[in-house]
């Protein structure tokens, strides 16, 4: 039920986006919350529909989240993959709250390049 990729294969997964991928602030940490149990996670980047974190524990795939930040309130979501230290996950609508209020708070949101 875990789905790991070879770095070449993952650099295509992430790259095959149809909406365009923020940057998030170094160090924006979240909380994910699966099965119960709360993971303490860094945000490494943001989508209208996703994000992928850092986490070195493996979650089964499609396995149902719920991702909330203190500011930004929760946004529910599926994991899609997970690699060596990072998570994949694909989220409901409510993502674009939080990228609204990120972007709205000290600039803390910048567009990927």
């Amino acid at each position: 039920m875990y789905q790991e990729f070879s770095s070449v294969s993952l650099q295509r997964l992430l790259n095959r986006r149809h909406t365009p991928r923020q940057s998030v602030f170094p160090g924006t940490k979240v909380q994910l919350t699966v099965f119960n149990t709360k993971y303490d996670c860094e945000i490494l980047d943001l989508s209208f529909c996703g994000a992928r974190l850092m986490l070195d524990t493996k979650l089964p795939i499609g396995s149902e989240i719920i991702l909330s930040h203190e500011d930004c309130g929760q946004v529910l979501g599926i994991v899609k993959w997970n690699s060596q230290q990072e998570i994949g996950l694909e989220l409901n609508p409510g993502v674009g709250r939080l990228l609204s209020r990120y972007g709205n708070r000290d600039a803390n949101i910048k567009p990927s390049h």
